[in-house]
């Protein structure tokens, strides 16, 4: 019922979460350092929080958006960002200066009225989720694993795992995408629900930095079939040009677009697709004779002899 109701609810485009999909982590820290030395820390705070997420294994960042918070007087998120990055950072000066500034963001965090909530338990509790929805092979959803991680990151949650937890979300999405392209591909009978959910799949992979070269075209070719399945052959026919466009290696994307325009009507545009396509293809050679059948008894009589006897197979054992 959840997945339906995702389903339901239409394609939504969120905003990447994390890994390169976010944007260049060295470009963004080299624009947010030019705004916090014009004094500009809010910006920087903003750049430097971005660049985390880019790449979350990037344990100086994490002091350098410490430091941008402070400056722009957002001293609870200070104190967290300098907690992130002590906790990560091995001993180094660096660390010892950062330990200094670490004790006085807490006192001033101490001084604040009313005082803030932590927001600590509830990070843990939303990561627990995640895991568990993960070892759940539940994906997509508010409640799904990349439901927990997109909570996770708007609540402002800091820290290297960000890059494992990616990691691991990306593989399971991809995994159950290619699953059910994998298996339509074999030509299994498939509900319109399962066609439809590997979009999302390849968006979430895709959201965190996960997404396969081919994603386009898989997506395109599933929802082609669901497409076929409603009897809407326009538009699978499209889809399937898409999908064939976006990774011509594929040939039976074409045959598919050469089946949505068969079933819609149009049998001298589908052969013509099989033809350019596929011309060694059985069911090229099938659909041929099946065209000259209807066209006039002698032409069918010919493609037909050409079909049993133009050439020679091996022999059964």
């Amino acid at each position: 019922m959840l997945v339906a109701a995702v389903l339901a609810a239409g394609p939504v485009l969120a905003d990447p979460l994390v890994g390169a999909s976010v944007g260049n982590a060295d470009a963004l820290i080299s624009e947010a350092t030019k705004q916090y030395n014009q004094k500009k820390q809010a910006k920087a705070a903003e750049l430097f929080l971005k660049a985390t997420r880019a790449n979350p294994s990037l344990v100086p960042v994490y002091l350098q958006l410490a430091r941008s918070f402070l400056a722009a007087k957002q001293v609870p998120r200070a104190c967290y960002a300098y907690r992130v990055y002590l906790k990560s950072s091995p001993d180094n000066p660096d660390r010892k200066k950062a330990q200094a500034e670490s004790d006085q963001c807490e006192r001033q965090l101490a001084g604040l009225k009313p005082a803030p909530v932590d927001p600590s338990p509830k990070y843990v509790e939303t990561r627990a989720a995640f895991f568990a929805a993960l070892e759940k092979k539940e994906i997509v959803g508010p409640q799904g694993a990349d439901g927990q991680l997109e909570t996770l990151v708007k609540d402002g949650y800091l820290g290297p795992d960000l890059a494992d937890m990616a990691a691991k979300l990306g593989a399971e999405a991809i995994a159950q995408a290619d699953e059910i392209h994998k298996a339509a591909l074999a030509n299994e009978k498939m509900s319109l629900e399962r066609l439809r959910l590997a979009r999302p799949l390849y968006q979430v992979a895709a959201d965190v930095g996960a997404s396969p070269g081919d994603q386009k075209s898989r997506m395109a070719f599933l929802d082609g079939l669901a497409a076929l399945q409603e009897k809407d052959h326009k538009k699978a026919e499209g889809l399937f040009s898409e999908a064939a466009r976006a990774d011509a290696a594929n040939k039976e994307y074409s045959f598919y677009r050469a089946l949505a325009l068969f079933q819609g009507g149009d049998r001298p545009a589908a052969l013509k697709v099989l033809d350019k396509e596929l011309p060694d293809d059985p069911r090229t050679a099938a659909l041929r004779v099946a065209q000259a059948v209807g066209a006039g008894s002698d032409n069918g009589a010919g493609e037909l002899e050409k079909l049993l006897f133009g050439k020679r197979y091996p022999p059964e054992k």
